[in-house]
């Protein structure tokens, strides 16, 4: 099938294959160490404070987060902010009237937000570099005199 490992041996097909078997199994342990499952709807509460399903996401937190969200969730002007902004701006805004349940939902959200600057750097780089060659092209295009 693959010309190139025609000259390999029994013995080695057998160590290749041992080593990926060993390769494979230790990669299952650490994506799952990494990559370990969780309930998100106990974050509904904070992906949409005024769903109507996210007070039962809050049963599990601490009185004092629970009550600072039953408040927040009856302020209609924070639900008309909320609709208007991100949501990462939507809880550093209620820091201060609600500094628990914030405090809460932004270390939540904190991870997320690196992954984020991290795809935004990314693009950013590549629209850089695409403009660079192109200034690149233009460039040897006026030298070479076309």
């Amino acid at each position: 099938m693959y010309q190139r490992t025609n000259h390999i041996t029994i013995e080695n097909k057998q160590l290749i294959v041992d080593l990926a078997q060993q390769h494979l199994s230790t990669l299952r342990q650490k994506f799952d160490q990494y990559f370990y499952s969780i309930n998100t709807e106990q974050y509904d509460w904070i992906r949409n404070p005024f769903a109507t399903n996210a007070i039962n996401s809050t049963k599990a937190q601490p009185l004092q987060i629970r009550e600072e969200f039953t408040d927040l969730n009856n302020d209609m002007t924070l639900k008309l902010y909320f609709s208007e902004v991100p949501l990462d701006v939507f809880w550093i805004y209620v820091k201060k009237e609600y500094p628990h349940i914030s405090y809460k939902a932004i270390l939540t959200l904190l991870p997320f937000s690196m992954t984020y600057l991290r795809e935004q750097s990314f693009s950013t780089l590549v629209l850089i570099k695409n403009d660079k060659r192109s200034c690149l092209k233009d460039l040897d295009q006026e030298l070479s005199g076309e």
